[in-house]
């Protein structure tokens, strides 16, 4: 199997919306359904608006939308395409219009067709298909935004898309948003449907099983750093504040924030408490640091959500809140608040803040404006900026000597303080832009100031005189998330170094004396990360990288998570060769190799540690997202670094232990797809390349490259279903020795078209292949879209970010889910395991059957024997219940007892047993088996003689039974059957004449009751 990962993509609702979604149709190989290629009307009550209105404002089977103003739509006699009356839209803002719901079945096919006229348009009208459940939800959109719009004429405009996976029903749903503001008409609106031809599995996943996060970090927007301390609060519902000792890490102080979910603003007062506030209330709160004790100074007179807080010598806190661009003022002395006021009008973000001695710097969005307030007079300036005006916030204002720095973003303006010049400028598509924070100067140099650069996390110096930038060298690596708080602090023995704390809690100490970095990690309760990365080894467990950092390991056999680490940094793609686990990592492409059978150990990455790295690319490269193995080599393809054009091989070979890259082995273009067969690899590009830059290229490529002579052939993707591949990714070999690929582009309409192929790999020529998801953008323009096997020889993939089967003799298909899926994999059971944002999902292969027995149907006493528990799921593989919880139930428990799967034998007599198995969310019962003890004199005297031995029966009894049942036994060697039962029925006078508990009495007659019975037989 050859497995790959592509970086978890995040996608904005209202993107997921531009798009038409047709949900994957699945399809059997023995049974399929014929499809209905004629398009069949469906009934859309009032469809053609054609019902007479009761008032003015009636809409008869149209209702508004409750999001939306309730106003702005009409039934209208003025412009009509056919009748008398139609729909008109005259909209100031966002509104929207549902019809009626119209019954439909998951899978099928549906068309909507619209006839509109419009007269005036700003944006683009829009009718989305909203798909419901059987409870009414809605839960998927399928949306349709009209380009090239005819004025003054009808036109016909139509929606496309299949039902997806638990949709009983659809909602017509006309909607203007509030950028799209329209003059226009709609009338005849029709739907029609075409029964699709899916696949039929043999049985239905069970309900996915949600595993919890999976890679776990703590993440802080505001922080501070103290006088030996670190002050940080992390996002959560609540949020918490913390302190910790910033040598040590070790916890001072941590209490949750009812009412707060994200605190941006933190800083510390002239006094040398913190003060801080959140996102929804608008308290001001106040850490005691001696008394190490948390207090609500009070809430703030401006507005609710502060963005940022600032602080001066004299005593005062500044707050810059929403959405009234308000500024507070706190007077720690006089323990007061006032307010400023709206620092521009008509807008909402008082975003960042600036102060120092004589003035407030307040930075505006969303049209940035930057605003100086003389805080002895209070008189008001604004600043002109390059970006005035413009749809951006000022996000951070500091005035160091005469330079005032103004941040939006991540980009950073350099001004003159006195006359206004633009001294620098720093744009977020710079390649060495800055993450949004700078520091103060430099102890060391008042003319340095540092700030790290945001693609390549590497430590950045910025000149105050000459305003160029440089990185420190030797290179000054940091953790792969932005600073949150810059302050010059003095060690022990009294040396300046810069301290930096991270937005996932890392705390960065950097020498300028030395040049040396230490990274320390205070003591913080960890949280789930979006999953980035996920692949199953060759162990069967999944490892699991998250966005920004940290390593999660899931054992799917146990059942739990064995590994949650926050290093390595962010995890792109995951390899396997010869049971070491490789993992790529963003900036630089540097990989990293895990031995899973040893513990973890990481301080870097350095030599000896456990991820270890192993190899740097480089080479303009930077997401390695691609891998592949196979001969003892392993393969990886990468994306090129932040504004560059050119993707590259590297091979590593194990038994040499060399590590050889090939850049641009299709030029201009990053490698996605790679899959491995006898000595020939494989490869597909996307033409993209790093963010910043367009592509150059308008096709992605194959390539093939034979790994003993090391030459490659480029090679051009001729597919039906796509006039233009954008990405050509992943690639498998499949059960059939041929070459499986996913390919995402433009087909000859000029629509968006995702193709699953076949490619025989010698004559290059496409065997088979399907089109799925037509008009569903890719959404990540690198990370491919996966291809998996199971043992049944079923294709799972990703295609169109949707998870779909596919049967490869057929074609046809089927979604699973109706949720966007970017990583999945399965596991040897069949199961499948996915990502939601930070948690790790299971869909589950339902149980089948579960056959419980043992060898033969008696257990002699004392003796214990293993119990067969096998339970079967519904695609035929048995089930590895390493992890399931199994309860046994056993009808005479005195008879025999069950432990850890095994069952002993107690005493004479017959017992039922079977189990309950619970596992993958269900519980299965087994059959029912009757079991034997049987009963020996010999197995009868190792009972006495643990019940001797143990205390229960006194050791004169012992000796009269065990002397008894050796004479019974001497007897009935020699077919002395009545002497032999004799000493049996002395065995018992012995018992009852006992003091023995009454208990074991019962048991010791029963047992000789048996031996009798068997010798008279």
């Amino acid at each position: 199997m050859n497995k790959k990962y592509f970086p978890l993509f995040s996608i904005s609702l209202s993107m997921l919306l531009i798009f038409s979604l047709i949900p994957a149709t699945l399809f059997n190989s023995t049974s399929s359904v014929e499809a209905n290629d004629e398009w069949q009307e469906v009934q859309v009550q009032n469809g053609d608006f054609e019902t007479l209105p009761s008032t003015e404002n009636d809409l008869p089977s149209w209702e508004y939308w409750t999001g939306g103003f309730k106003e702005g739509m009409a039934i209208s006699e003025e412009i009509v395409y056919e009748g008398n009356r139609s729909l008109a839209v005259d909209n100031t803002g966002v509104v929207g219009l549902f019809s009626q719901a119209i019954e439909v079945n998951e899978g099928d096919s549906y068309r909507l067709s619209a006839h509109l006229f419009v007269e005036e348009l700003q944006g683009k009208p829009g009718i989305w298909l909203r798909w419901l459940n059987d409870k009414g939800d809605i839960i998927q959109n399928s949306a349709q935004y009209f380009d090239s719009i005819v004025h003054g004429d009808w036109q016909e405009v139509f929606v496309e898309a299949d039902a997806p996976p638990g949709a009983t029903g659809l909602k017509i749903f006309i909607y203007q948003s509030s950028t799209s503001k329209m003059k226009g008409y709609y009338d005849e609106i029709k739907l029609f449907k075409k029964t699709s031809n899916q696949l039929e599995l043999p049985f239905d996943y069970g309900d996915p099983i949600n595993l919890g996060p999976a890679a776990l970090a703590a993440k802080t927007q505001g922080a501070a750093i103290g006088d030996g301390e670190l002050y940080y609060a992390t996002n959560g519902s609540p949020a918490t504040f913390y302190a910790a000792d910033s040598e040590t890490g070790e916890l001072i102080f941590s209490e949750s924030l009812p009412g707060s979910d994200v605190v941006w603003g933190m800083t510390i007062g002239s006094d040398g408490n913190v003060y801080f506030s959140g996102t929804y209330n608008g308290i001001l709160y106040r850490y005691l640091v001696d008394e190490k004790r948390l207090e609500q100074v009070g809430k703030n007179p401006s507005d609710n959500w502060v963005w940022q807080l600032d602080a001066t010598e004299d005593g005062k806190i500044y707050g810059a809140t929403y959405p009234n661009a308000k500024v507070f003022e706190f007077d720690i002395e006089t323990d007061t608040f006032t307010d400023l006021g709206t620092f521009f009008e008509d807008q909402l973000y008082a975003r960042g803040i600036g102060v120092t001695e004589e003035n407030l710097y307040v930075g505006i969005g969303t049209t940035a404006h930057l605003i100086k307030m003389n805080r002895e007079t209070g008189e008001r300036t604004e600043i002109p900026l390059p970006i005035t005006g413009e749809s951006t916030s000022v996000s951070n204002i500091w005035e160091y000597g005469n330079n005032l720095f103004v941040a939006y973003g991540t980009s950073l303006l350099t001004i003159d303080a006195t006359t206004g010049e633009v001294l620098n400028t720093m744009n977020w598509e710079d390649e060495h832009t800055f993450d949004g924070l700078i520091s103060s100067p430099s102890p060391y140099d008042e003319n340095i100031i540092y700030f790290i650069s945001k693609n390549s996390t590497q430590l950045w110096t910025y000149n105050l005189e000459t305003h160029e930038t440089a990185p420190v060298e030797p290179r000054v690596q940091l953790p792969a998330t932005p600073a949150k708080a810059f302050e010059w602090i003095k060690t022990e023995d009294g040396t300046d170094v810069l301290a930096i704390l991270h937005h996932q809690i890392e705390y960065s100490i950097f020498n300028p004396q030395t040049g040396t970095i230490e990274v320390r990690y205070p003591e913080v309760d960890m949280q789930g990360l979006a999953i980035q990365s996920l692949e199953i080894g060759e162990d069967e467990n999944i490892y699991m990288g998250g966005y920004q950092g940290s390593f999660g390991v899931y054992d799917t056999s146990k059942e739990e998570y064995i590994l949650h680490e926050r290093d390595p940094h962010q995890i792109e793609g995951i390899g396997f060769l010869n049971g070491d686990v490789y993992l790529g990592t963003y900036g630089g492409a540097r990989i990293y190799k895990y031995n899973p059978e040893i513990p973890f150990d990481y301080s870097g990455g350095k030599e000896g540690d456990n991820p270890e790295m192993v190899y740097d690319i480089g080479d303009d490269q930077s997401r390695p997202f691609a891998f592949a193995s196979g001969n003892d080599q392993l393969f990886i393809g990468t994306i090129a670094d932040y504004g560059r054009l050119g993707g590259a091989l590297t091979i590593y070979d194990s038994p040499t232990n060399q590590w050889r890259t090939i850049q641009n082995i299709i030029e201009n273009q990053s490698i996605i797809g790679l899959a491995y067969q006898d000595g020939i690899l494989f490869g597909g590009s996307s033409i993209s390349g790093g963010l910043g830059i367009e592509p150059s290229e308008t096709e992605a490529k194959m390539f093939s490259y034979n790994t003993s002579t090391e030459d490659y052939e480029v090679f051009n993707l001729e597919v039906e279903g796509l006039e233009k591949p954008e990405m050509i990714g992943e690639l498998s070999i499949g059960p059939d020795n041929n070459l499986w690929g996913v390919a995402w582009g433009i087909d000859a309409a000029g629509k968006d078209n995702t193709v699953i192929f076949a490619m025989d790999t010698e004559t290059r020529e496409i065997i088979k292949s399907t089109e799925l998801y037509s008009g569903v953008h890719r959404g990540s323009q690198w990370r491919p879209f996966f291809i998996r096997w199971d043992e049944q020889g079923l294709l799972y993939t990703t295609a169109g970010r949707k998870l779909t089967v596919i049967n490869p003799e057929t074609m046809m298909s089927k979604q699973l889910i109706g949720d966007t899926v970017n990583l999945m994999d399965l596991d040897n059971e069949g199961n499948i395991y996915y990502a939601s944002g930070a948690d790790l999902y299971k869909l589950p292969v339902p149980l089948k059957e579960a056959i419980v027995s043992i060898e033969g149907d008696s257990v002699l006493q004392g003796d214990e024997t293993d119990i067969s528990l096998e339970v079967t799921l519904a695609n035929g593989n048995r089930a590895d219940l390493a992890g399931a919880e199994i309860e046994w139930l056993n009808s005479n428990p005195a008879i025999a007892t069950i432990e850890d799967g095994k069952l002993t034998g107690n005493n004479a007599g017959s017992t039922e047993i079977h189990a309950i198995v619970s596992y993958n969310g269900e519980e299965i019962a087994t059959n029912a088996i009757m079991v034997t003890i049987e009963v020996t004199t010999s197995s009868l005297t190792d009972q006495i003689l643990e019940l001797e031995e143990s205390g229960q029966i006194e050791h004169s009894l012992f000796k009269q039974l065990t002397n008894s049942l050796k004479q019974a036994e001497h007897h009935y060697r020699k077919e002395h059957t009545k002497q032999a039962i004799k000493h049996l029925q002395n065995f018992r006078k012995h018992i009852d004449k006992s003091n023995a508990p009454e208990e074991i009495k019962e048991k010791l007659i029963n047992n000789v009751r048996v031996i009798e019975e068997s010798f008279t037989n």
